[in-house]
């Protein structure tokens, strides 16, 4: 082995020279100094590449060997002499750099000069050392070849583990980005894994947007060396000249651009939201081929990014638009109002906007017609409210919501504006008649955006038959629709389980003043054993759209009634009611056929009734079912006759057997000249048309011999019997029983 000295001196110009090459590194671990000069001396007087310098580092012993490792961990080869301050100090610190430090890319050369100590077979199984040299037999020639040989399969070793590791990072980085949905987050994101990628400490990034080529890009995110340059353009100024002529080169061909020290990455999404997207990072590592490669792969990962978040974006938009009219709907008020901390909604109010008869407009002057309208309607509103700041949106098909501060006070004026606007709609002037309900969120801080909406659509729902063209909606009004609402879903609970009952009123005999018949009502007490009143829960029913259901539950009660009865000998016809809503489907004779025969009962015990209003504005509807109810033998009486739509020529056309007078028409009957002439008149018109006639609402002596003299024959009330649940009205029979 040469020992030169002279390879230690180096001239100026090649010092130079050398500060251009990579440098590699080379460790020996060698006790022997004699030695260790020797092998050092050869290795620094070796030319491996032009494009490299060696670098050797010296240790004497394994723990000044464990800080030489720790310091450099990017080492290439290492010579190991396998004695050292114990037999085996060389094998361990092998296992020490494989198992320990976890490098399995420094190649490993063992050196001995015991031969005999550690077998080269048995140490090349055991250990991962890449050769294992006797040092007599290492000459200089036989040092080139080994040097050489080892730094080449450490170079590639060494790429191959740094594209993993890169392709590793890309992938982090791009699970790190595609975790982020909004844009801030996002930008944020791309720039801190890019300047992980490229290892940057002093440099910095930018992401810019724009929108069609006319426009200027903005900074909308920065960092590093850039930082605090959110919101300017991209101009000269901002960007060093030869960024800034990548960037412009960037812009012109749509395209990624690559430098020493800086990249410019360029993004489109113009087929969701017609932007383009530029992110500059400039690095204070020099950008090499690998680099450049890893962040190529990188990019695709965020132009996806990019698109996915336009189209999030996009769909958002779509959630929170009423895309007919491009204005905000009602999922964007009621994420308005989660937004809102408590005492923001405190000082908030919701005013609720509605086209009255809005259904009626669409259908006479059509679709295109009523857009307009609600356009028209919406600019009045914005326009009256302009100067508070208003977060105006559509909420259903004919209404608006409004949010504005608890201070703005709704003048009379602002209130005659907006119940009557003028819009110009197809060169005719028109009138809305709008209606509008204001309601503080302070009276419903305990409900869901969703729900608060709701309620200010009940409050006014239920203002509807009232003239008043503007509500204000109080904490009341909100404890009377929430116990509404309570009700309805205790009713729906009710229905489900058939827990309703039914009590019997009878009708009587006003020739001999015995029961006839009954009138079966439905009843529904609660568990602490308050009722409520039928006018309440079936109006309910029929909000809900459970009006069908009631009817089938109350119905099969009947039935188990009339059995309960006819098994204590008592064999007298019962009336049910039927809504037009149940007539008008044809599966609902069908059912009421079915349970008739599988209880057989003859279709005899039962009459059908259905209010005047609902059989005659439904007429045409419900015609055929009640010809088929008449056909099996079921009787059809109109319920509350003569407080609708009663007239000569419904009498003649309707389907039905007997007429009901409504009890209005008895009331006072001793004193009213009126009422007497009309339930004369109706009595002598239906026995003209041979209807049977019953009277309701019969509560004193006077009132039932009214009722004989003008010739009723049939009448029920309380001057009979109140409604009796099935116990008591066995009991309240025995009086009629014959001795």
């Amino acid at each position: 082995m040469s020992n030169s000295n002279g390879l230690f001196v180096f001239d100026e110009e090649q010092e130079v020279n050398d500060l251009n090459k990579k440098v590699i590194k080379i460790l020996t671990v060698e006790d022997d100094i004699n030695y260790q000069n020797a092998l050092t001396n050869s290795l620094k007087e070796m030319q491996v590449d032009e494009e490299y310098t060696i670098e050797v580092l010296v240790a004497n012993s394994i723990s000044q060997a464990a800080l030489v490792l720790s310091s450099h961990p990017d080492i290439a080869l290492t010579f190991i002499d396998v004695v050292l301050e114990d037999d085996d100090s060389g094998l361990r610190l092998v296992d020490t750099i494989r198992e320990v430090l976890g490098n399995s890319d420094m190649r490993i050369v063992l050196l001995t000069g015991q031969p005999g100590f550690a077998p080269e077979q048995h140490v090349m199984k055991s250990l991962d050392i890449d050769e294992y040299w006797n040092k007599s037999d290492v000459s200089a020639e036989k040092l080139q070849s080994i040097v050489t040989s080892n730094l080449r399969t450490w170079q590639y070793i060494s790429q191959i583990s740094s594209a993993r590791k890169g392709l590793q990072l890309v992938l982090d980085a791009s699970r790190s980005i595609n975790s982020k949905h909004d844009m801030r987050s996002f930008s944020k994101a791309v720039l801190e894994e890019i300047s992980n990628i490229l290892h940057i400490t002093n440099g910095g990034g930018i992401i810019c947007s724009s929108g069609d080529s006319n426009t200027k890009a903005i900074i909308s995110t920065a960092n590093g060396c850039f930082d605090g340059f959110e919101g300017q353009l991209v101009e000269q100024g901002v960007l060093s000249s030869d960024i800034y002529t990548d960037f412009e080169l960037a812009i012109t061909e749509k395209r990624h651009v690559f430098s020493k020290h800086h990249t410019v990455f360029y993004f489109e999404t113009k087929s969701l939201d017609n932007k383009s997207y530029v992110t500059i990072v400039k690095s204070d590592n020099s950008i090499g081929e690998q680099n450049e490669y890893l962040l190529k792969v990188f990019s695709e990962n965020v132009n996806t990014g990019f698109s996915n978040i336009a189209l999030l974006n996009k769909l958002t938009e779509l959630a929170y638009t009423d895309v007919s009219l491009n204005l905000h709907n009602r999922n964007w008020l009621t994420r308005e109002i989660r937004n809102m901390n408590l005492h923001e909604q405190y000082r908030t109010k919701l005013i609720v906007f509605e086209v009255e008869q809005f259904e009626e407009k669409a259908f006479t002057f059509g679709h295109d017609f009523c857009q307009i309208l609600l356009i028209e309607v919406y600019k009045n509103i914005k326009l009256t409210f302009a100067s508070f700041s208003p977060r105006i949106a559509i909420i259903n098909n004919s209404s608006f919501g409004l949010l504005v501060n608890t201070d703005v006070e709704i003048s009379k004026e602002m209130i005659t504006v907006l119940n009557r606007p003028m819009c110009q709609i197809q060169m005719v002037r028109q009138y809305a008649d709008v209606r509008v309900l204001e309601m503080g969120l302070r009276s419903v801080l305990s409900f869901s955006p969703e729900k608060i909406i709701s309620i200010a659509e009940s409050s006014l729902s239920d203002n509807r038959s009232t003239s008043s063209k503007y509500i204000k909606h109080s904490q009341e009004k909100t404890e009377a629709l929430t116990k509404r609402f309570s009700l309805m879903a205790k009713l729906r609970a009710a229905i489900g389980s058939g827990s309703l009952e039914v009590a019997l009123q009878p009708k009587m005999d006003l020739v001999d003043l015995t029961p006839i018949g009954f009138e079966a009502l439905a009843r529904w007490q609660l568990k602490d054993g308050s009722f409520i009143s039928p006018e309440v829960f079936i109006e309910l029913a029929e909000t809900a759209g459970l009006i069908s259901e009631l009817d089938c539950v109350i119905f099969d009660k009947i039935l188990a009634t009339i059995q309960e009865l006819k098994n204590k000998g008592i064999n007298l016809p019962v009336a049910f009611n039927a809504s037009a809503f149940d007539l008008a489907n044809p599966q609902y004779f069908d059912r009421i056929a079915q349970k008739i025969h599988e209880v057989n009962i003859d279709p005899s015990m039962l009459e059908l009734e259905i209010t005047e209003t609902q059989a005659i504005s439904n007429y045409d509807l419900i015609r055929e079912s009640l010809e088929k109810f008449m056909a099996l033998g079921i009787k059809v009486g109109i319920d509350d006759f003569g407080t609708g739509y009663s007239s000569i020529s419904h009498i003649t056309e309707i389907t039905a057997n007997i007429l009901k007078i409504d009890r209005c028409f008895i009331c006072n009957i001793e004193h009213n000249t009126d009422n007497q002439y009309i339930l004369e008149m109706i009595v002598n018109l239906a026995k003209r048309f041979n209807f049977s006639i019953i009277i309701e609402g019969i509560e004193t002596l006077e009132q039932c011999n009214w009722a004989k003299k003008i010739g009723c024959n049939v009448a029920q009330g309380y001057y009979f019997s109140k409604p009796l649940f099935v116990k008591d009205l066995i009991e309240w029979l025995k009086q009629y029983e014959k001795p």
